[in-house]
């Protein structure tokens, strides 16, 4: 929010919406501001308003997942900006949205820090600091990747304040990457209070910004060395074993794998209608109106997976099956609530994989339970599975089921599942992108194995393992297609790797049509549209030194 023109941030904090049982939501706008926050109550609260401002920032899916390998426009709705690139302008306001949300939450996290010395004793100050130069630094890192270089504001501000200069990238990370190795030193190995900032969460992320940088052509020496050392240390030696089904299973949010999530808890939640998150809506076609009787989620049709998404998966691997709904039975969420007894549910719609799409083993499918599938609506893998404006059917592709919310009001957005952020199988293929960027391929495929080992079916364990002859960067993107699809990450893959223009045009179907109408929807005024462009109205406000950046 800095770049416009800055609003007292007390306006800011008059509302404190809670995460989980440790974040309360209290409105407290009648109390002097100073004081309340010098007072332990006040200044817990203070840092648990930081913590949600989380929920802000990944309110919309765009700039993170749209215009990317893996999600193409479905029958409803993107914005073409985000998700075709060539109409890109700094006019767009789903990026303008990201900007003045990631800015709005650093002026919590700058307000929490200046606080943190003028508060009355706490025994937890230390940790609290280095938990909100954790979650300012975190800002930083999405905003450097999205814009470049931004100007780095450490004050609190308690007036409107006109005038920022832009900061270079480089700057900038090293700001990050200072900020959260103190942060590191600060906060401890664990807590008792699920969601707080622990030196697992600092080095897993101090790990991908160091794999980051490490493409940047003022990279240091040292950052994929540093990226697989912290990789590894943030494993510390824990293995995969919760299966990726369960991983996912509605409720189990809390689990051991969890590094770092956005909480969110149906108690803090006003309003079911309308409180929560968006992540279960947006991924998958649209199912119908009647969810609220006949138990399906609302689902937007507008992120809906590409050809190539569904391709990179192969028959022995068990997270084509976790990540998408492929028999949805004639209550959809019984698939949840019912788990237990569905050899007895009759299914609705099979969605018959590639490698079972054969007359033969769809007819072998039903003969598994013939009382319960006979009357099945079959819809085999075809090209139709990546849905567009022109897909007239509800249900015409796979849904994907990774962020369903049996609970969930029937409506947008109303999840009160956690979204993860960070999590131990991203983890591992960090540390794999480290490893082979410093050439060693053997470390990098066991990196790997390992995530491919608890993501293989029974029996297919040793069809699933690699060597390091297999390892380059596209199969750790195929990789991280399969483990991370819709987790919030995808557009920051490409972007790292440098492989933004090139995935899209051979994978993303709206943008290879621009390809094949000879027009490159990269190329802008002055260079590529990779960053994104700074909003018009950031720089109209701002009479300090800032440039837009090349392509608008």
């Amino acid at each position: 929010m800095k770049n416009f023109k800055i609003l007292n941030l007390l306006l800011v904090l008059a509302v404190f919406t809670g995460c989980e049982d440790f974040l309360e939501e209290e409105n407290i706008s009648n109390i002097q501001s100073d004081a309340y926050y010098s007072t332990t109550e006040g200044y817990e609260k203070l840092v648990n308003a930081s913590y949600a401002s989380l929920r802000n920032v990944y309110s919309e899916p765009w700039v993170f997942t749209a215009g990317t390998d893996l999600f193409v426009e479905g029958r409803d709705a993107q914005p073409k900006g985000i998700s075709e690139y060539r109409e890109l302008t700094p006019e767009e306001a789903s990026v303008e949205n990201f900007y003045r949300n990631t800015y709005a939450a650093i002026q919590l996290t700058n307000t929490a820090l200046y606080f943190n010395d003028k508060t009355a004793s706490a025994t937890a100050l230390p940790v609290r600091k280095g938990e909100m130069q954790f979650l300012r630094a975190y800002y930083y890192f999405l905003l450097v990747q999205q814009f470049g270089g931004v100007s780095i504001v450490t004050e609190r501000f308690t007036a409107p304040e006109e005038e920022f200069n832009r900061n270079t990238a480089e700057e900038v990370y090293t700001f990050i990457i200072n900020e959260m190795n103190e942060a590191l030193g600060a906060v401890p190995e664990t807590s008792s209070e699920f969601g707080r900032v622990t030196q697992r969460t600092v080095r897993h992320f101090l790990a991908k910004v160091h794999l980051t940088r490490g493409y940047e052509s003022f990279a240091a020496g040292d950052d994929f060395q540093r990226a697989s050392a912290l990789a590894d240390e943030a494993i510390a030696g824990q293995e995969l074993t919760t299966s990726f089904e369960n991983l996912f299973f509605p409720g189990n949010e809390r689990n051991p794998e969890i590094l770092f999530s956005i909480q969110y808890d149906p108690a803090s939640i006003a309003n079911p209608q309308t409180g929560g998150n968006n992540q279960n809506y947006w991924f998958g076609p649209y199912m119908g109106g009647q969810g609220a009787a006949q138990g399906y989620p609302q689902r937007a049709y507008r992120l809906v997976p590409t050809l190539y998404l569904f391709d990179v998966f192969n028959e022995n691997d068990a997270r084509f099956d976790a990540t998408f709904m492929i028999e949805y039975y004639q209550r959809y969420y019984d698939y949840y609530d019912k788990s237990s007894e569905r050899q007895n549910l009759d299914v609705r719609y099979y969605y018959a994989p590639k490698w079972a799409n054969s007359a033969e083993a769809i007819a072998a499918w039903k003969a598994e339970n013939p009382t319960r599938r006979d009357n099945a609506q079959v819809i085999p893998y075809s090209e139709a599975w990546e849905a567009s404006n022109s897909t007239a059917l509800d249900n015409a592709t796979p849904a994907i089921k990774k962020f369903d919310d049996p609970q969930a009001a029937f409506g947008n957005p109303t999840s009160t599942r956690d979204i993860y952020l960070a999590r131990l199988g991203e983890t591992y293929l960090i540390a794999a992108e480290a490893y082979h960027q410093l050439g060693d391929a053997g470390t990098a495929a066991a990196r790997i194995n390992e995530v491919r080992r608890r993501a293989a079916k029974a029996g297919s364990e040793n069809e699933m393992m690699i060597t390091g002859a297999d390892v380059d960067i596209d199969f750790i993107l195929d990789e991280r297609a399969r483990e991370l699809a819709g987790e919030y990450l995808r557009w920051f893959d490409l972007k790292r790797t440098g492989t933004l223009m090139e995935r899209t045009r051979l994978y993303n179907r709206d943008i290879r049509n621009w390809y094949n109408r000879s027009i490159d929807p990269f190329e802008g005024t002055g260079g590529f549209k990779i960053l994104r462009p700074i909003p018009s109205r950031a720089l109209l406000l701002n009479e300090g030194n800032f440039p837009q950046n090349p392509g608008y």
